[in-house]
């Protein structure tokens, strides 16, 4: 038993030591494996730490002061500040024409020069077209004067009439209601007698009247008759001034038909006026009776007052009726719009007169360039018929030279008049000035420049300041107009400068965080902005904060 028992604890012991053993074992590369990621994670945290302080860095720029422009970039069209239309000034062949049009040249270089072979005959024929439209308008101004101050005279003693057949009235009232108190048999049959007679003197004034108009008509027939007998004397003498038989005996009979025509109208005239003079004086014999109707009794003082009234009345009515008729009636008065017809007819023949002394001076100098030029709109050759007044050609001025651009809606507001401009075409650069600019803009393209192209413009003109012989008209060129400029001011780079709903602002750092500064911008060009507000010089601005945004913490690196 004893053995037995010692050989149970040497068993129990033995397996208690490969137990210890074991956790040795174990132990060790755990520690070793701890040991190990301790290390490994320390790195880890430096190199993260690293990477993150790397990750903070932006960099800054340092504001300053300097200069800046803002310029509006445009194309236009090359035009002519100047432009003279020449006209002939003679009628006569043109003997020399020796351009073309687009060709350049000189002041005082002769351009044209006429042949005056029959610049005699032509005007001479002139003239007498503008003395006979003289004549014309002179007679027909007479005649409508003298019908205009018979109307006016007319007018106003109808109107003075038309007051004294008031007051007759009157008068004629009163003095009736004063014999109002005369037997009533007496009164009634004056009455009666009375307006037989003034029945009689209405039927006479009736047919006075129609006898009037009939007697204005004829004399308008007469009148008419004699511009026309007068007109066919003036052809008649034409004619006659111009040695065509056939002419003449055209413009002979004319005048025979005339005077005949003539005749027959004064014949008519002449008794239409008989007729009114018989007509009047009997009008003027028709009085009312003054012999009382009362057998026995005489006409008391106040009946031959009312019917002496009465009597003038009529003849107040009579007269005032004829003044009347005269007035309103068509005399045959010009218009205004006659009258400047006919004095402008009568200008252009003058025009188209002048002396043959002066024709004949000016068709020997002939024509030469007034300025420095080019030729456009040719329209005379050599050896053509020109008139007097026909259009010869165009001369364009490349003295005076300008640039007619078109400004779109986003800039125009920013040119103005007196601006500096730099223009190029056909490989030459000009120095230019803004020297107008419309107040209506226009449908159709707007030009390229720096904003977009707008559907209607404003219309603009650059006056070139030194032009040269190089110019072109008609081409396009390239405008660039300096709209606003500032020196010695704070400015960024534009690519530092944000726009954001709130407004303008830069990106600074505020004690390392990112951090908005709201700024105000002013003149502004493709490379750089004017700072007014916000920025002060020296100060730092990140012009790209990366993938930073508002709030993250940052380290500045100077650029």
């Amino acid at each position: 038993m004893k053995m037995k028992n010692f050989k149970s604890g040497k068993t129990q012991e033995g397996t208690v030591m490969k137990k210890h053993k074991k956790i040795w074992k174990i132990v060790i590369p755990a520690a070793v494996i701890v040991v190990i990621i301790c290390i490994m994670g320390i790195n880890s945290v430096k190199n993260a730490e690293e990477a993150m302080k790397n990750a903070m860095k932006v960099e800054s720029i340092t504001v300053e002061k300097g200069n800046v422009s803002e310029t509006v970039e445009t194309n236009g069209t090359v035009v002519s500040g100047q432009q003279k239309t020449i006209f002939s000034p003679v009628n006569a062949e043109v003997e020399t024409a020796d351009f073309q049009t687009g060709d350049l040249v000189k002041e005082g270089q002769k351009l044209v020069t006429f042949n005056l072979k029959d610049l005699e005959e032509q005007n001479q024929k002139a003239e007498l077209t503008v003395k006979a439209n003289q004549l014309g308008y002179q007679d027909s101004v007479n005649k409508s004067n003298e019908a205009a101050v018979k109307q006016a005279q007319a007018q106003a003693e109808a109107n003075s009439l038309q007051g004294q057949v008031d007051a007759k009235k009157q008068e004629i009232a009163d003095l009736t209601a004063a014999v109002s108190g005369e037997a009533k048999e007496k009164e009634e049959a004056a009455k009666r007698q009375q307006e037989e007679v003034l029945a009689q003197q209405k039927e006479l004034q009736k047919e006075l009247k129609k006898a009037q108009k009939a007697l204005e008509k004829a004399k308008a027939a007469y009148d008419k008759a004699m511009i026309e007998q007068q007109t066919a004397q003036v052809n008649f003498d034409a004619a006659a001034a111009s040695g065509k038989e056939e002419e003449l005996e055209a413009a002979r009979e004319a005048l025979n038909l005339a005077n005949e025509k003539l005749a027959e109208t004064k014949g008519a005239y002449e008794a239409a006026q008989e007729l009114v003079n018989t007509l009047s004086s009997q009008t003027e014999t028709v009085q009312p009776p003054s012999a009382d109707l009362a057998e026995g009794a005489g006409t008391t003082e106040l009946q031959q007052r009312l019917e002496a009234a009465q009597a003038e009345l009529a003849d107040l009515q009579a007269r005032l009726e004829g003044q009347k008729s005269i007035a309103e009636a068509d005399a045959g008065t010009l218009s205004g719009a006659a009258r400047a017809q006919m004095q402008t007819n009568n200008n252009l023949a003058e025009l188209e007169s002048q002396s043959l002394e002066e024709l004949i001076l000016q068709g020997q100098q002939g024509i030469s360039a007034e300025f420095n030029g080019v030729i456009s709109d040719k329209q005379v050759l050599e050896g053509a018929v020109v008139s007097q007044g026909m259009q010869l050609f165009t001369l364009q001025s490349i003295d005076d030279v300008n640039v007619e651009v078109t400004l779109s809606k986003n800039v125009y507001d920013k040119v103005k008049e007196g601006q500096k401009a730099e223009i190029t075409f056909a490989g030459n650069t000009y120095e230019g000035t803004v020297s107008r600019i419309s107040r209506i803009a226009e449908n159709g393209a707007a030009g390229t420049n720096q904003a977009a192209v707008a559907a209607a413009g404003i219309q603009a003109t650059v006056h070139l300041d030194h032009p040269d012989d190089n110019i072109f008209l008609g081409v396009d060129a390239k405008v660039k107009i300096l709209a606003a400029e500032a020196k010695d001011v704070v400015i960024l780079p534009i690519e530092a400068v944000n726009i954001g709903k709130d407004g303008t602002f830069c990106w600074v750092s505020e004690d390392g965080v990112l951090t908005k500064r709201m700024i105000t911008t002013g003149v502004t060009s493709d490379e750089c902005a004017e700072i007014t507000e916000g920025i002060e010089e020296g100060e730092q601005v990140i012009a790209d904060p990366g993938s930073h945004e508002e709030g993250d913490l940052i380290t500045v690196t100077e650029h």
